[in-house]
């Protein structure tokens, strides 16, 4: 029989957005998750310059930074045909939006890169903004004069705390100040048994990363953070410590096979989360080992026109180069689509300059993806999100 396609939602740049391209809004493609094999769904939501996609599971929630000079954010309600309703729109507190991250039932976290301004955005109980916003603003520069003449925050990730599990830290990479800003939060605030982080005194000292590092996204693997630098072209590994809320800078390794600072910047950086005894490896937690290796980190680079697959090592302080694997031209954000029972991995890459989207196999032996010779063309495209439309289905039939 065959496999239900996926939905994959697609953010594009618009000719209204800054920078400007030539995509419509949100995208909508179907996926064959055993093929690879993608096809064009139609515009699911016309929108400006959506570059990063977010999911909320409850209600099932969309949102939708706005890239552009005055920052917006954008929510829609994703429906079991696949189609978008916008449920609210408000300003970011900042300018050039190009990340957010859902934090649970009462925020979401958005970054602003053209003043580094870093925004808790509340949420309402429909998962619509409601106009209340803590702000964060920063100072600092960096070498690189041209890039880092102030802060540039980039994007966000949640690193847990080991001392009040009820609570989390929020990271930010800061592109202009080469540190991961670091502030504390309460996800359900009603939930906890101690008193919950106060807002405007939950900035803790930040993680000073090399000089000219220029971080732009990471990701969290239990007690380490791996940063992927867009200036320097290398991968950096942090020691996180969930007690304090800090981090060591532990080394790096280079982003592709060789040297590459100036003639590459690497974008975004991901997980390979493996299926353990049938158990899905929640975001967050470590890696942990199998048989077969003990883990995977990828990361697209623009310029080398690759995606980077880097073994986890050392319980995740440190990072093997392995493969590059070639994409389209100038690759962004990209997706792990994991198979259900019998059905392989794959990831989705979104090619900005190349005006396509890729579809790579993941080896189930190397975790190494390889090209499947699938293509789609979409403009601009610059995130790829999957959405759980069966689940969505079944919420609006009232199943459980």
């Amino acid at each position: 029989m065959d496999a239900p396609r996926r939905l994959l939602l697609v953010g594009t740049y618009t000719p209204d957005s800054e920078p400007p391209g030539e995509g419509r809004g949100v995208h909508r493609i179907w996926f064959d998750p055993r093929t690879g094999e993608m096809t064009d769904g139609g515009i699911a939501a016309r929108t400006t310059g959506p570059s990063f996609l977010a999911y909320r599971p409850e209600p099932p929630t969309v949102y939708a930074v706005n890239e552009r000079a005055e920052g917006t954010l954008t929510a829609f309600r994703p429906h079991g045909d696949a189609s978008l309703t916008e449920i609210g729109s408000v300003p970011t507190g900042g300018g050039s939006p190009c990340h957010v991250r859902y934090l649970g039932p009462h925020q979401v976290a958005v970054t602003n890169y053209a003043n580094g301004v870093v925004t808790l955005v509340a949420t309402a109980e429909d998962g619509g903004p409601t106009g209340d916003t803590l702000e964060f603003t920063h100072q600092g520069t960096g070498p690189v004069t041209e890039r880092q003449e102030g802060p540039h925050a980039h994007s966000s990730a949640v690193a847990l705390d080991s001392f009040e599990p009820g609570n989390r830290y929020l990271l930010a990479a800061d592109l202009g100040t080469d540190e991961l800003r670091v502030y504390h939060y309460s996800p359900v605030p009603e939930q906890l048994t101690e008193e919950a982080p106060e807002p405007g005194e939950n900035a803790f000292p930040g993680v000073p990363l090399p000089p000219g590092t220029g971080p732009r996204h990471m990701v969290v693997n239990g007690d380490h953070v791996y940063v992927a630098g867009e200036l320097d072209s290398r991968v950096h590994v942090v020691r996180w410590d969930g007690v304090s809320g800090s981090g060591e800078h532990l080394g790096s390794v280079t982003a592709t096979a060789h040297e590459a600072a100036g003639k590459n910047f690497p974008a975004e950086i991901a997980l390979h989360r493996l299926k353990v005894e049938g158990r899905e490896i929640a975001e967050g937690d470590a890696l942990p080992p199998t048989s077969t290796y003990e883990g995977r980190v990828y990361v697209s680079n623009r310029g080398a026109d690759a995606i980077s697959t880097f073994a986890v090592r050392d319980g995740g302080a440190r990072l093997e180069h392995l493969a590059d694997t070639l994409v389209g031209a100038w690759p962004r954000h990209f997706t792990v689509v994991r198979g259900h029972r019998d059905e392989p991995d794959h990831l989705v890459a979104a090619a900005q300059n190349g005006d396509e989207l890729m579809s790579l196999l993941i080896d189930p032996d190397t975790g190494v993806p390889q090209d499947t010779g699938h293509r789609l063309a979409v403009s601009a495209p610059v995130c790829v999100l999957p959405i759980p439309l069966k689940r969505i289905r079944r919420a609006e039939s009232g199943q459980a």
